[in-house]
């Protein structure tokens, strides 16, 4: 049954800085710097590993991004702004814009096979409590990690011992995934035709300089060497696209 037993928290620090240019030109910057802590994984779609020990389950949500960067920028080339006459029209109307994104991993969890069940807690075949090994290292320190085929250090997670008979202590969220960055750039030639209408013509592209995105990684120990611990997913490459529109 689902019992509102959980408890979450979240603390953060923001700070914008923008500033307005001359016409449409401007800059616009926001950094947050947040820690989001829950013993309640979702909110439907999991359960606790040992429901008799909620605590346990105290860790990173599995929203937390520890560092979240956004920069936006409008240039208005300067020269012939107001577009009088065919050479205005022509040679001015241009604007470069872009947004910036950079933002540090969400956490991922240790898990064990299927049918892998230490503690005898009745955790059988699939479910939504997923069981975890021990922790006896730092998953984010060690050499050789942050590529596709060794993320993180693998050997920081064990199986629990045999005739132990519990759970694994490893804690969820211990992993930091993968990071995100993108640049997303855009030229703009605006075209006016009359006081209230105007053309534009847009060339815009997504991750710009094509900047490999690791999404989803491996987490199961049991899942094999060649498998275990490394990027099984990637996010979009560059993607690049022009259009044309009218205002009026």
């Amino acid at each position: 049954s689902i019992q509102p037993i959980f408890t979450s928290n979240y603390n953060s620090l923001q700070v914008s800085l923008q500033k307005r240019f001359r016409g449409a030109s401007l800059v616009d910057i926001n950094y947050t710097w947040s820690r989001a802590l829950t013993d309640a994984q979702s909110d439907r779609s999991s359960a606790p590993q040992n429901s008799y020990n909620i605590q346990a389950e105290y860790g990173r949500s599995s929203l937390d991004r520890n560092q979240i960067m956004t920069a936006d920028f409008v240039y208005e080339l300067p020269w012939l702004r107001e577009q009088h006459g065919l050479v205005g029209r022509v040679a001015g109307g241009w604007e470069f814009a872009g947004i910036v994104s950079m933002n540090s991993g969400l956490p991922f969890t240790a898990t064990i096979g299927n049918g892998l069940d230490p503690g005898g807690l009745g955790i059988l075949g699939p479910s939504a409590a997923g069981p975890r090994p021990d922790q006896v290292g730092d998953p984010n320190s060690g050499p050789n990690r942050r590529s596709q085929f060794h993320f993180f250090n693998t050997a920081a997670f064990a199986p629990v011992p045999a005739g132990a008979f519990r759970p694994g202590n490893a804690r969820r969220g211990t992993i930091n995934g993968p990071g995100f960055q993108r640049w997303d750039l855009s030229f703009y030639k605006n075209i006016r035709v009359f006081e209230r209408s105007a053309f534009q013509f847009r060339a815009e592209s997504y991750n710009t300089f094509n900047h490999t995105n690791f999404d989803t990684i491996s987490t199961s120990t049991t899942a094999g060497a060649s498998v275990y611990g490394t990027v099984r997913s990637v996010r979009d490459p560059r993607i690049l696209q022009v259009g044309l529109k009218f205002s009026f």
